[in-house]
């Protein structure tokens, strides 16, 4: 993944990246970083499923106050 113009990287990253004073290091983690939170950020998308019931349960009350479902 690519981070587009408006990434911003998290302050907590930034800060723990200024401890790192050797550029090589510093540029890995920082590209590590950067792909952990774009993958952080991704949704994932589940098609909805038709073998679901429509509606919720039919729920009434029993003379105890209890709530069950008629079979």
């Amino acid at each position: 993944m690519k981070p587009s113009k408006t990434f911003n990287l998290s302050k907590q990253t930034k800060r723990f990246m200024c401890t790192i004073t050797d550029p090589i290091e510093r540029g890995e983690y920082k590209r590590m970083m950067i792909q952990a939170q774009l993958a952080s950020e991704v949704v994932v998308r589940h098609k909805e499923r038709s073998d679901r019931p429509q509606g919720g349960a039919q729920y009434q009350t029993n003379d105890t106050g209890t709530a069950s479902t008629s079979a």
